[in-house]
């Protein structure tokens, strides 16, 4: 029989419509800020609104939950029936809602609370939320073997992202303003992924929109190499066009998986703007 536990992700998880519904899954919202006032993402603000302001001039910005929003949360978990749960939360290097939810979940007693640094965020936070859940469910997690396990999928999950443009990583202050320039004029569209210190970093640079597609495949065909269970994620950032073509492609080359596929949310979409492609490979078993 499956433990009774919880499981909570701030909304850069990005998870599936059908995957937030669950009764065991709660989401904390981040604060978007646009034009002047502030909205909980994917409650009161969505990527398309963060996207037509940025076509508009805007340059939408987050924040983190506020402890009230956090104290709400874990009272709903405890109100439930629960008395375990694990918090997901985006990279503690781009974010401090890993270290906001710890200093609060120690705070409270009724509650027995893993707080979770993915490293990473988007897809690939939501991928390890997913993999856990599904574990526990099926009766193969303990809660005691919960922190161990939780580092091995960390470790064997894998997510890139390519985007359109470098406009917006320039007007958040991740690049310089003649990079920016240089690199829209000549069609350059980068690759990135989170760091072992989970830092959104390039860690490639092709030209052209086919290019993309093709190089974030060849990755995700690499991290699968010849393992035989894998889960594969991917994201749309307002192109599902392209987000299908790469699935399919991926698909395609490496076999059946199980696949889980989600839209961007307000935090990224922020940042690194329209036209992200997503794809995240996780090695269930070594």
């Amino acid at each position: 029989m499956s433990e009774k536990i919880a499981f909570i992700a701030d909304s850069c998880a990005d998870l599936p419509e059908e995957i937030r519904k669950r009764e065991n899954v709660f989401i904390l919202p981040v604060i978007v800020s646009c034009r002047g006032k502030e909205y909980l993402d994917g409650e009161e603000i969505f990527a398309e609104t963060i996207y037509q302001n940025q076509k508009e001039g805007e340059v939408p910005s987050t924040s983190l939950p506020t402890g009230e929003m956090v104290e709400k949360i874990l009272t709903s978990v405890i109100q439930n029936g629960y008395e375990k749960t694990v918090i997901f939360t985006m990279s503690s290097a781009i974010s401090g809602t890993w270290n906001l939810c710890r200093l609060l979940c120690e705070e409270c007693s009724h509650l027995e609370c893993i707080v979770f640094d993915s490293g990473m965020a988007s897809l690939a936070e939501g991928a390890l939320l997913v993999e856990i859940m599904e574990e526990v469910e099926r009766g193969e997690l303990e809660w005691k073997d919960m922190e161990s396990r939780l580092q091995q999928l960390k470790k064997n999950t894998h997510a890139y992202f390519g985007i359109d443009t470098l406009e917006f990583l320039q007007k958040n202050g991740r690049i310089g303003k003649a990079t920016a320039f240089a690199g829209n004029l000549l069609n350059i569209m980068p690759v990135l992924s989170f760091d072992e210190n989970g830092v959104i970093t390039p860690v490639e640079k092709v030209r052209g929109k086919r290019k993309r597609l093709n190089r974030l495949k060849e990755i995700a065909l690499e991290h699968i190499g010849e393992h035989k269970k894998y889960r594969l994620y991917f994201v749309d950032g307002g192109c599902p066009e392209m987000a299908d073509t790469l699935k399919k492609e991926i698909i395609d080359a490496s076999g059946e998986a199980r696949v889980l596929t989600s839209e961007l949310g307000c935090a990224l979409a922020a940042h690194l703007g329209k036209n992200l492609v997503g794809v995240c490979v996780q090695i269930i078993e070594e």
